[in-house]
């Protein structure tokens, strides 16, 4: 296990309370449609030394210094705010419910009060039902396996919109999917790279989705790159996806004029015909 670079505690706790902590989201994209659907709110830090930090720097470490919870917290109110500053778009040409996701780790899921104060900054923010979507690892819902479902559901009741990210990496899940109150999964993004390419790899993606689709679940994959993987994924019935072939992340303001255009492939509005297939660098 990798040692934690401790000396970050004590400004990350500061960077609670002065505005270095910011927020960028990634485009999810309807892969029928091409439409920008929602987004991914990404955490990100802005180090008065280090320059801009990526959860991957820091997270392990506030886990450590049980920080987890309060930046989770911090994600979630902003996001609420963000949600707000939505309502002026215009509505979607088919009609879809714009949605942005956040991650929830499991610390913070487990924490007593939590599914309290969720439901009470869904109530004071006046978020439509499901705009707001928390995401959940299948260890998260692991670890909470008696009272995971029950959170869960008492989520959904609140108006929370529920995913099951990184899903594939924990199999144990994929037997237990129907109980689970959720409308989502994201699939890993280890299982999209093979896509395509890969006939195990189609196979199992090819399950995963109809397995999904059985019980009512919206797969979303997660991590694609290119559109050989873009245009194979709807050749398999995935329904969304998020990724460096439609938009790396983006701050709130760019995000906020994606969603007013509505489209994500390259702006086009469309799925790539066969023969604009390429891999699109990375913005």
């Amino acid at each position: 296990m990798p040692s934690l670079d401790l000396d970050l505690v004590p400004a990350l706790e500061h960077a609670l309370d002065d505005e270095a902590l910011v927020l960028h989201f990634q485009p999810e994209v309807d892969l029928a449609s091409g439409a920008v659907v929602g987004m991914e709110a990404l955490l990100r830090w802005q180090h008065p030394q280090r320059g801009l930090l990526w959860p991957s720097d820091f997270l392990a470490v506030a886990d450590g210094a049980g920080l987890l919870p309060d930046l989770g917290w911090w994600v979630l109110e902003r996001c609420a705010s963000e949600l707000e500053s939505w309502r002026p778009l215009p509505t979607t040409v088919d009609g879809a419910r714009r949605q942005l996701w956040v991650n929830v780790a499991a610390s913070q899921l487990l924490q007593p009060g939590f599914v309290e104060s969720v439901t009470q900054l869904v109530h004071d923010s006046a978020l439509p039902p499901g705009a707001l979507g928390l995401e959940v690892t299948e260890e998260a819902v692991a670890l909470g396996s008696r009272s995971a479902p029950v959170l869960l559901e008492s989520l959904r009741e609140a108006g929370v919109a529920l995913a099951v990210d990184d899903f594939g990496t924990w199999y144990s899940s994929l037997g237990t999917l129907g109980e689970l109150p959720i409308e989502a999964v994201k699939l890993d993004q280890s299982f999209v790279r093979g896509v395509g390419s890969d006939l195990e790899g189609d196979g199992i993606v090819s399950s995963v989705i109809e397995l999904a689709h059985a019980h009512g679940v919206r797969v979303v994959a997660e991590g694609v790159e290119s559109w050989s993987e873009g245009a194979r994924l709807c050749e398999l019935g995935c329904d969304r996806a998020l990724g460096y072939l439609f938009s790396g992340p983006q701050r709130a303001e760019q995000a906020r004029l994606m969603l007013a255009h509505g489209t994500g492939w390259e702006g086009s509005g469309r799925v790539p015909a066969p023969r604009d297939r390429r891999t699109l660098h990375r913005l």
